[in-house]
C-alpha cells in the first residue's frame, strides 16, 4: 500500500508541469480566440464596401417593417379595416423608411393631415398640381405613438378612402389612389410595388 501512494505522489509530482503547459496553451488560446473574433466583428461593422452599405440598409428596412408591422396587425386583427401590407407600404412611402422629420417628430407615418385630439404642426410637403411638383407647407397630424396613428389611420383610409374589408391590396391600392388619398399620379403602382418587392402579404395572412 506504501508502495502504492508513493507511485501515485510520483506521477503527480510529474504531470504538475505538463498540466500547467496545457493550462497556459489553453488560456492562451482563449485570448487569441477572443482577439480574433473582436477583430473579424470591428471588421464587420465598418462600411468599406457597397456591400456593407447595402447590407446596413437592409438591416434598416426590416427594423422598420417589424416596426410597422406588429401594431399593424394588431389594429387590423381589431377592426378588420386596412390590410396590414397596405399599411406598412403607405408607411414606407410616405415616411421615406422612417427618416422623414414628420414621423421622427409627430409619429406620424403616413402624411397624414389635419389634427388629432387637436395636436398639429406646420411641415414642408411635396405635393402634385395640374403634372407638376410644387412644395408647400401644411399642417399634420401628431400622434402620441405609432399605434395611435395606425388606429387613425386605418378609421379615416375606411371611411373615406377604402371601404373597409378590402382583402385585395391592388384593389385597395388603386382606391386610395381613384378616392384621392395622394396628389401623386403613381401612387397606386408605388403602393403595389412596394408591397410585392418586399413581400408584405405575408403580414396580411398572420394569425
Amino acid at each position: 500500500m506504501a508502495n502504492k501512494k508513493r507511485q501515485i505522489k510520483k506521477f503527480q509530482q510529474s504531470a504538475a508541469p505538463i498540466i500547467f503547459v496545457i493550462a497556459l496553451i489553453v488560456i492562451g488560446g482563449g485570448f487569441w480566440v477572443r482577439g480574433l473574433l473582436d477583430h473579424v466583428s470591428r471588421t464587420a461593422d465598418q462600411p468599406t464596401t457597397q456591400s456593407s452599405q447595402l447590407s446596413a440598409t437592409q438591416l434598416k428596412q426590416r427594423r422598420f417593417i417589424r416596426k410597422l408591422a406588429t401594431p399593424a396587425v394588431r389594429v387590423y386583427h381589431a377592426n378588420r379595416q386596412v390590410l396590414p401590407s397596405i399599411v406598412i407600404a403607405q408607411a414606407i412611402i410616405e415616411s421615406s423608411w422612417g427618416d422623414s422629420q414628420l414621423f421622427k417628430e409627430a409619429n406620424n407615418p403616413f402624411g397624414m393631415k389635419g389634427s388629432y385630439n387637436g395636436q398639429t404642426k406646420l411641415y414642408p410637403t411635396a405635393e402634385v398640381y395640374n403634372g407638376k411638383r410644387v412644395m408647400i407647407n401644411d399642417y399634420f397630424r401628431v400622434y402620441p405613438n405609432l399605434q395611435a396613428a395606425i388606429v387613425d389611420h386605418d378609421t379615416v383610409v375606411a371611411d373615406k378612402f377604402v371601404p373597409a374589408g378590402t382583402t385585395d391590396y391592388a384593389v385597395a391600392a388603386r382606391a386610395l389612389q381613384n378616392n384621392g388619398y395622394a396628389t401623386d399620379p403613381n401612387y397606386a403602382a408605388k403602393v403595389i410595388h412596394v408591397i410585392d418587392a418586399y413581400r408584405l402579404t405575408r403580414f396580411d395572412t398572420t394569425q
